[in-house]
């Protein structure tokens, strides 16, 4: 009852606890749709897929997960192709590059290159980009218009291209801004039609006074100290870094801060000068003592009996820097340095320069050597405690034996467990095992060959049967010869015969076969109940199955239809007209 219980209250808490780590329905996106299965409650590690309507091109991710109950990455966006008219490219005089004029789609971030029509001046660029549903087209300014009077004059910056009286229409002239002024707009105004059009703005740069750089105890990146003061071009940035010994009061680790000319007065930041206060190390003391240190200060640390400096940079000294002081002062127990290396064993862990006290290694020693005594060192007062040694336990080449061979490929040395196995000459006999095991430094057992004392004659005959070597007048241990049997004959027993000790093994049995004859069955009105269409053979003594042909059936008295070959004959069954 009491399982019952708890079953019935873990399954009504279930949906409470699993709801924590859930997300709410996946946002949908303008202009595409969600793709993967929708889900009734979307749990940690869940994902969903997007896709966005034909010609519609997706920005940000395809895929977003659900991560601490909430969806990640945020959700992309499907940015609208942009669409233009063979109406809208007529008006404007334009043709799509290659003389094409007709309706187009163009997906975002795709471009297109446009020409005029022939008598028309287009103005730069001439490569167009779609964003998100919106493509600004060129302008055609025509060359048979009204011409133009001077062009207009441009605020903090000058006309470059030789000066005229009149301008035809269709042609341009080019402007160029003053030296630290930037260019807003394009480079070029054209005469259209006795009208000039739109000219550049030469936008005023940010000036950095020097005086105020020097106050603020900061310079220029580069490190050069100028004269004057520093102007930076609209758009651009320079880079200033505190003086030497000085850092940003924002964030003491940095010494640099970017000032970005957007129009707006630049604000300079202050510099502050590096300090360090006197340090506290336990188990140590220091020279000289101060209240106060300056940048690139130094102190040496003197460490109590037992402690050492850590990081041990040799003079033991640390130096006041913008980050405080380092290395950080601090007195630590002594530590070891890297494990010593043991002869023919290797480390178990990952070596390091430093281990601290109490810390314990591990060796192995490697295949072929066994390990005498305790394979760690530990760590202590700064040394390496502990002995053992690897002791060489492989073997040497395996004892040969009289009257036999090694079957394997020799070798110098074998590692424990590792086998060989023996085989005994012609006429002898293996008394043993044949394989024998490095064991720690020496070899297991060895077999021996023994002299059988005698040999085989003539292999015996088989009736129906031939041997398929030349005989010959004798045979010694182990060898052998290979029976099969005539045609129509099947064998019993193995093929294979040996001598040995002087006697041949087992020779076969060849047993006549009964051959299923087509005219007996005709006489009898059967036929096979399987066949594939080959002749049929069964060896004395197996079965073979027979069935009535159409329209008649087993004569009472001819016994079953399943016979067995019996001395090469087949007693077949006799069918009847039905």
């Amino acid at each position: 009852m009491k399982c019952g219980l708890l079953l019935v209250a873990a399954v009504l808490l279930w949906p409470c606890c699993s709801s924590q780590n859930a997300c709410e329905e996946p946002e949908d996106i303008d202009f595409g749709e969600i793709v993967t299965t929708e889900k009734v409650k979307n749990l940690e590690n869940d994902r969903v897929q997007y896709r966005c309507n034909p010609a519609y091109v997706l920005e940000g991710p395809e895929w977003i997960q659900c991560k601490g109950q909430k969806w990640t990455p945020h959700p992309p966006k499907c940015l609208a192709p942009c669409s233009i008219t063979r109406q809208q490219l007529a008006t404007k005089n334009l043709f799509v590059f290659g003389n094409q004029r007709k309706a187009r789609l163009i997906q975002s971030n795709h471009s297109l290159q446009f020409q005029c029509n022939e008598g028309y001046v287009l103005v730069a660029p001439s490569v167009r980009m779609c964003v998100d549903g919106y493509m600004e087209l060129p302008l055609c300014i025509s060359e048979r218009g009204r011409n133009c009077s001077g062009p207009p004059r441009i605020e903090n910056g000058d006309i470059i291209t030789l000066s005229e009286k009149q301008y035809k229409s269709g042609s341009s002239v080019e402007f160029r801004c003053q030296k630290h002024y930037a260019m807003d707009g394009q480079n070029r105004s054209f005469c259209d039609n006795g009208a000039w059009t739109k000219v550049p703005i030469c936008l005023e740069p940010c000036v950095i006074p020097r005086a105020e750089l020097e106050s603020q105890m900061i310079k220029l990146k580069d490190g050069i100290d100028v004269p004057e003061n520093t102007f930076v071009q609209r758009g651009h940035s320079i880079e200033l870094t505190c003086r030497t010994g000085y850092v940003l009061p924002v964030d003491s680790s940095q010494s640099a801060s970017i000032i970005h000319c957007d129009g707006t007065t630049p604000v300079i930041p202050k510099c502050k000068e590096i300090t360090c206060n006197s340090p506290r190390i336990s188990n140590g003391s220091f020279r000289p003592q101060r209240t106060i240190y300056h940048n690139e200060d130094l102190i040496r640390i003197r460490c109590d009996n037992g402690f050492t400096f850590k990081p041990d940079n040799g003079e033991k000294v640390v130096e006041c820097t913008k980050n405080g002081w380092s290395p950080p002062p601090k007195c630590v127990k002594k530590s070891c340095g890297p494990p010593p290396e043991i002869h023919n064993a290797s480390l178990q862990q990952e070596d390091r320069e430093e281990y601290d006290p109490g810390e314990i290694i591990n060796y192995k020693c490697n295949r072929g050597f066994y390990a005498e005594g305790n394979a760690s060192k530990t760590c202590r007062k700064g040394e390496w405690m502990g002995s053992f040694t690897c002791v060489d336990v492989r073997c040497s080449s395996p004892p040969q034996i009289q009257n036999g061979r090694i079957v394997n490929i020799i070798k110098e040395t074998y590692l424990p467990q590792e086998k060989v196995q023996y085989r005994c000459n012609p006429r002898y006999a293996l008394l043993g095992s044949p394989f024998v095991k490095c064991l720690k430094k020496r070899w297991s057992q060895a077999p021996r060959c023994s002299d059988i004392g005698g040999k085989c004659g003539r292999p015996p005959p088989v009736e129906n049967g031939d041997i398929t070597d030349s005989p010959k007048a004798n045979y010694f241990q182990s060898e052998s010869i290979t029976y099969q049997c005539q045609n129509l004959y099947t064998m019993e027993g193995s093929p294979r015969v040996t001598c040995q000790n002087g006697h041949w093994s087992q020779t076969p049995t060849c047993r006549a076969a009964c051959t299923v004859n087509e005219e007996d069955m005709r006489q009898h009105n059967i036929r096979l109940k399987w066949s594939n269409g080959d002749k049929i053979y069964s060896a004395d003594g197996n079965i073979v199955e027979f069935e009535c042909i159409r329209r008649h059936k087993l004569h009472p008295n001819s016994g079953a239809l399943r016979v067995n070959c019996v001395n090469g004959k087949f007693d077949y069954p006799h069918c009847i007209p039905n």
